[in-house]
């Protein structure tokens, strides 16, 4: 049997160090792609996430509802994710020069239909991309993905669909534009 997520809260709460990183290994993934949503750059979505990781751990005792924790552990990352923007937006500023960011395991991906994709999951608006996240490219059941988000199973759905429309609808566009 697989423990929940407030079954593994509690076990951290005794100073089972090995339920976070049970936690971890489970939301990780997810994490990350909100990260990279932000980032569009695999190395410092990767550091971001350590550091989600990170303030999670240092901040678990806060957490009132521990059956809630995707959720919660999502809001953390889109917290630290806008406070990066903020970090490159006064980084450019200062420097007044462009920000360059590069990503060695992304410059490994050369599939321009990949990153075309990619490119066009970032322009979704942020809950439709991380509804695609979750439930597509993190593999998360139905049931797990509207908890994360709060929904009801309908809502989610509801989410996704629209999701799945308006990519479709971008890559379409895109095949017209280049015909």
């Amino acid at each position: 049997m697989t423990p929940s997520d407030k079954m593994l809260v509690e076990a951290v709460f005794e100073g089972e160090k090995a339920a976070f990183e049970e936690l971890y290994d489970r939301y990780a993934p997810l994490v990350r792609a909100v990260c990279y949503d932000t980032t569009g750059n695999l190395a410092d979505a990767q550091d971001l996430a350590q550091d989600v990781f990170m303030r999670a751990f240092e901040k678990l005792k806060n957490l009132r509802e521990p059956e809630l924790f995707a959720r919660w552990i999502v809001a953390i990352a889109r917290f630290r994710c806008k406070e990066w923007q903020r970090e490159q937006a006064r980084t450019q500023k200062k420097y007044s020069g462009p920000n360059e960011t590069y990503a060695a395991s992304d410059s490994q991906l050369n599939d321009g239909q990949l990153e075309q994709l990619r490119e066009k999951i970032r322009n979704l608006p942020a809950q439709e991309r991380l509804a695609l996240h979750t439930f597509y490219l993190q593999e998360n059941s139905v049931e797990d993905a509207r908890k994360i988000f709060g929904l009801s199973r309908s809502g989610f759905y509801r989410v996704l669909e629209r999701a799945r429309k308006n990519l479709a609808e971008l890559l379409s566009k895109e095949s017209q534009d280049v015909q």
